[in-house]
């Protein structure tokens, strides 16, 4: 056991070795003690996963969704060239995941224990997940060069065409690997599914639909066509049910906290784009006395009464400073939402939905647009605590809604905007994609006026890594490192 920690302790300075490591007797039945370094790992890194507030995880994505506004330091909201931050997700949570699959590789079942290769299946859709937040925060990043390394201290980095094929290649592999019968990780160890791997190959293919939902307007569009409609058929299903959402419990007494409570609580509030959106009240101006409805939508959502903490507007967003009038009378999100043992939403079943409404259009599935559509705002309404008025009255609206130049695609975007709050990094990727709801840039933009589209890469890669940063830059356009370039499938 002391080889172990010496040896992830080493591990863990050097960035992520894969290098084969002597383990002396972990070789042995993975449900005895022994085997518990692995799931402790698995565990810590899922944690540091949920748990990852500031620059890293919500609060700059929560800005650039336009969900929420900043009241005094507003660098994130008018949009300043700062570097972003990859170091939680690639040394405390990819490395940790690698080291646990890879330890897991080594481990002689004993018996029939299958219970090694659940754990793969698992630690490998988890990464998945991280790694789809990090080439959608920045393009293309070190991915089939990472995580080696004193091996590889200048990894190359590869193009977000190559990581999404491939991404969606390990998402299948994992997901054809799991056996819900065999056992698998504690449940205190797999703190979202508890060990459940029936609920693991539902969030395959509906991860599946999200990576291949995202190529839509790209040249893997055809291969994205037809790897959506094998998730749909796939026999592991999908998620559908909000007993199957993938949700971050804070663990209070073991440290970990929601991560919009990392926040001070007086510097953020909601937009009154996002309010006047649940509203349905008029449409966006740029004045800071103007309605700032981004959306189509013309009649109140009865979600609003869940997410708002009161009754009242949010604050424009977008300006440098802001009158007492504005800044005193704006309402912040639930307390449901914010509050240190708040649970946090990281995939759900709306959103599943939802995507499945829009590949009924762009992807020829067969499935029924309008059905496809009010079952995701119906497991949204089901998931938002005192929310009011009828899912099915709302879709109703919504519905006819799209007449004229609305059409059902931008409503489709528009209803996943406000299903998926209060989840900026999501939300944000996915108004990148479709352009909708249509956020205009923060009237006071220090960028030029262009809403973001990631985020710089972070401090020390110009410098250590040159030829691979060098190489990143060129698949973005345009090839700067600034927030105004866009991703390979933003282009």
């Amino acid at each position: 056991m002391k080889k172990i920690i010496i040896t992830l302790s080493i591990f863990a300075v050097l960035f992520t070795s894969c290098e084969r490591v002597d383990y002396g007797d972990i070789n042995q039945n993975p449900i005895s003690p022994e085997g518990d370094d692995i799931e402790a790992m698995v565990r810590g890194a899922m944690i540091a996963y949920g748990d990852q507030g500031y620059r890293a995880g919500y609060d700059v994505t929560s800005c650039y969704a336009q969900y929420q506004a900043q009241t005094s330091y507003t660098n994130e909201q008018l949009y300043s060239q700062f570097p972003g931050s990859w170091r939680t997700n690639y040394v405390s949570i990819l490395n940790t995941l690698k080291r646990a699959h890879d330890i897991n590789e080594y481990v002689t079942p004993i018996g029939n224990d299958t219970r090694t290769t659940n754990i793969k299946a698992t630690t490998e859709l988890f990464s998945i997940l991280v790694w789809k937040r990090i080439t959608d925060t920045f393009g293309d990043i070190p991915y089939f060069e990472a995580l080696q390394g004193g091996a590889n201290i200048t990894p190359a980095y590869t193009a977000q065409k190559d990581i999404y094929i491939d991404l969606i290649a390990r998402a299948k592999a994992a997901r054809d690997m799991i056996d819900p019968s065999a056992p698998t990780l504690n449940a205190d160890s797999d703190i979202y599914y508890g060990g459940d791997m029936t609920k693991w190959g539902k969030f395959a293919n509906s991860m599946i639909l999200a990576l291949t939902i995202q190529l839509s307007n790209t040249s893997e569009a055809g291969m994205a066509q037809t790897e959506f409609q094998a998730a749909l058929a796939d026999a592991h299903g999908l998620i559908e049910s909000n007993a199957d959402n993938l949700v971050f419990t804070p663990d209070n007494a073991g440290n970990s906290q929601n991560p919009i409570s990392h926040e001070r609580a007086s510097d953020y509030l909601l937009t009154k784009e996002f309010t006047d959106a649940l509203k349905g009240a008029g449409s966006w101006g740029p004045l800071l006395s103007d309605t700032k409805n981004p959306t189509s939508n013309t009649h109140g959502d009865g979600r609003i009464a869940g997410y708002l903490d009161s009754n009242g507007d949010g604050l424009p967003y977008g300006f440098r400073e802001y009158p007492d009038v504005y800044a005193d009378n704006a309402v912040e999100m639930n307390y449901n939402y914010q509050a240190a043992s708040a649970p946090f939403t990281l995939f759900s079943a709306a959103y599943t939905w939802l995507n499945r409404a829009e590949g009924s259009l762009i992807y020829a599935t067969g499935e029924d647009t309008n059905t496809m559509f009010g079952n995701g705002i119906a497991a949204s309404y089901a998931s938002v605590v005192g929310a009011v008025g009828s899912a099915a009255s709302h879709t109703a609206n919504r519905l006819a809604d799209v007449a004229g130049s609305v059409t059902m695609a931008q409503v489709i975007a528009e209803e996943k905007w406000i299903a998926l709050f209060p989840d900026g990094h999501t939300a944000w990727t996915e108004q990148r994609r479709t352009g909708f709801p249509a956020l205009h840039a923060a009237p006071e933009a220090t960028n030029g006026g262009v809403v973001p589209q990631r985020m710089l890469y972070p401090n020390g890669e110009a410098a250590l890594n040159p030829s691979s940063y060098t190489a990143g830059l060129q698949g973005l356009t345009p090839a700067e490192d600034k927030n105004t370039s866009k991703v390979w499938w933003a282009q």
